[in-house]
Formats: structure tokens, C-alpha cells, sequence
């Protein structure tokens, strides 16, 4: 399987005020704060079976390590993290035009780019980084006079306006033959998803985390 390639061939993702890069094994996480050197590295530990985050100060020398955990203890988180997929696959709705038009619920397309294309569109290369340009972000948003240009939207997602306000995510997907099927998730019922199932990973993983009174056993790892 082919690794996963930036659009534009980028390397990493720059934002306002923090970059990221990727560098072969590890990412690299960069806050963009006046005068702060210090970095951040995910590292994915192929040699040593550990992964690790740590901090890097200004001087390139100096690492403290935040959290570290075996790879080995990944697979049973992974297990119990299982139910979150059907659990988000259930928050789905079937979307009609009628509801659509009754509520006064009007669609746009490119609010929330997350297709590969989409992406492509809205971004340029900077650095050997992705950034936002939000001239094309602008001209890349399609907000339909008429309902039924849904059906002229490539498959993907778009989101659900209410007197200006997203209220939710809409997904369209064309079948084998040809029929077009439309879905929709609330925005609140995904921002509680997110919020629920964040809260375990984090408690998942504190809990299988290296304690920093084992980190010796790991020469690697810096208290």
C-alpha cells in the first residue's frame, strides 16, 4: 500500500499560528507564538517499539518526554475504541429535498473541504507546507440557488445552512446504479460524538501509558 501523499506534494500543514511537518517516521509540531523555539515530536518508535512524545527547547538539545507507550499495548485500546464506528455511522439521518425546503434549510458546498481535491483547491505550497489561501477557499464555496443541484455535487460532503449557520453535515453517494442517496449528521450530535470519544482516548491512553518511573528501562526517554 501506497503511503498517504499531501496534496501538491507538501510535507506538512502550516496554520496561523502553528505548523506541522512530516518527517519520515515522526511529526514534528511547531507553535508559531513570538519568539518561541520550542517544538513538539510524535515519534513512532519502528526500532524500539515505543511511541513517544516529547518536547525539544530552543537549543535542539534539551528533550522532556510527555507520553510514551508500547505499541504492543495499542491493539486492546484499539479493541475497546472499537464501538465508536458504528456509534458515529448511527448518528447518519436520511436527508430529502421536501424536509430540506419545509425547514428553510438551504446547502453549500466547500464550507468544510475534506476530500483530497477539495483540499487541493483551497490550499497552495508554502515552505514545503500546505496553507489555507483564502482568496480560493472563497471562490471554491457553492451555495446552490435550488435544492436540487445537490444531485450535481460530486459524491462527498456538504454542509446544511439555517439563516446562515451550519446545523449540520450532508453526505451524497451514488451507488453502483446510479442512485443518488443523501444523508445528514447534526452538527451537535457530532461536536457531543467528538467530545465523548476524545475523553476516553485521552483515559485510555494515561492508562497504558509508560509510567515515568519505568522510563529508565527506556534510555531513550528524557523526565
Amino acid at each position: 500500500m501506497e503511503p498517504y501523499a499531501l496534496p501538491h506534494g507538501a510535507k506538512g500543514i502550516e496554520g496561523d499560528e502553528f505548523a506541522v511537518e512530516f518527517r519520515g517516521d515522526k511529526i514534528v509540531f511547531v507553535a508559531k507564538a513570538d519568539g518561541n523555539t520550542t517544538h513538539y515530536t510524535l515519534h513512532a518508535g519502528p526500532n524500539s517499539g515505543v511511541i513517544d512524545l516529547h518536547e525539544t527547547a530552543g537549543d535542539g538539545e534539551t528533550h522532556r518526554t510527555l507520553f510514551a507507550v508500547r505499541k504492543d499495548d495499542l491493539l486492546p485500546l484499539l479493541q475497546e475504541m472499537a464501538p465508536a464506528v458504528p456509534e458515529l455511522l448511527g448518528l447518519l439521518r436520511p436527508l430529502s429535498l421536501g424536509w430540506l425546503k419545509h425547514r428553510n434549510i438551504g446547502i453549500a458546498r466547500g464550507i468544510e473541504p475534506t476530500a483530497d481535491s477539495d483540499i487541493a483547491a483551497v490550499t497552495r505550497k508554502r515552505k514545503k507546507r500546505l496553507a489555507l489561501d483564502p482568496e480560493l477557499y472563497h471562490q471554491n464555496i457553492n451555495c446552490p440557488e435550488f435544492l436540487e443541484d445537490v444531485y450535481d455535487f460530486p459524491d462527498g460532503n456538504f454542509t446544511l445552512l439555517h439563516r446562515g449557520r451550519p446545523i449540520g453535515l450532508g453526505f451524497k453517494q451514488t451507488d453502483a446504479q446510479g442512485n443518488v442517496r443523501l444523508f445528514w449528521i447534526k452538527r451537535r450530535d457530532l461536536l457531543r460524538f467528538g467530545h465523548y470519544w476524545q475523553q476516553r482516548v485521552v483515559e485510555a491512553l494515561q492508562r497504558i501509558a509508560i509510567p515515568k518511573d519505568r522510563y529508565a528501562e527506556y534510555p531513550f526517554l528524557r523526565v
